[in-house]
């Protein structure tokens, strides 16, 4: 069999991850504070000798990394709308334990819990529920406090992560921190909301250009195939 068909088949997992983190962000283009990922490819080199050029180049997916650059912002005038720096998470509480996002459109429940869009819990600095008065004004101010009637009840738990562990898609618009999360003072943006960084058109063209490659990568296994087949049907077997 040609050594060459392991390695478009390496190419063409590779870039099956690559199709679905991309189907991952497109879903989420419209997604509030959503971060995009990135597949990060590594090449592998197999069976090299000592002679220069020799060996196979095989493609792998190392990780997939997160984009942590900011996304738009859009005002709302929302008093519990809130956008947060580039690095910036809001940490919430959930069955699982503590998460973060930056979804910032917060609401209060019937039984007065501040609670982000999708019902996660809003955690204080000591990452305990925050609950307010469901019946009276409830506002965020930039510095992190949640006001009730202009006074303050409690402090948005806001925290950070070393650049080199930022933390990982975890769904439902949580992520789960993969290195210790340390306090933030940065100032929030209030009354606005940040729009997912993978927009729809960058990630459709990421989306052309995947399944393209893979593509490609598949018509190079048909060929590998093919040439394996005439091989096997023309050359003679062993004689007796």
């Amino acid at each position: 069999m040609s050594r060459g068909i392991y390695v478009a088949l390496s190419g063409a997992v590779a870039q099956g991850t690559a199709l679905d983190t991309t189907a991952t962000n497109l879903a989420n283009a419209a997604s509030n504070g959503f971060q995009r990922l990135r597949p990060v490819f590594r090449e592998v080199l197999k069976g090299a000798t000592t002679k220069p050029g020799s060996g196979l180049h095989y493609s792998t997916v190392e990780r997939t990394a997160l984009d942590t650059s900011r996304g738009a912002l859009r005002t709302t005038g929302r008093a519990l709308d809130v956008a947060f720096p580039e690095g910036v998470y809001l940490g919430v509480n959930t069955p699982r334990g503590e998460r973060y996002t930056r979804s910032g459109a917060l609401k209060v429940n019937a039984s007065g819990s501040l609670t982000t869009a999708s019902g996660a819990s809003v955690v204080r600095e000591d990452g305990r529920p925050i609950t307010v008065d469901p019946l009276r004004e409830v506002g965020i101010s930039p510095e992190g406090n949640v006001l009730q009637d202009g006074a303050v009840v409690a402090k948005l738990r806001v925290v950070k992560f070393d650049p080199a562990s930022a933390p990982e898609h975890e769904g439902e618009g949580l992520l789960v921190g993969r290195g210790e999360a340390t306090p933030s003072d940065s100032r929030l943006d209030v009354g606005a909301l940040e729009d997912s960084n993978a927009p729809v058109v960058g990630s459709m063209i990421d989306l052309v250009t995947a399944s393209r490659t893979f593509e490609a990568f598949q018509r190079m296994l048909d060929t590998f195939g093919e040439i394996d087949r005439k091989v096997l049907s023309t050359v003679p077997g062993p004689t007796e």
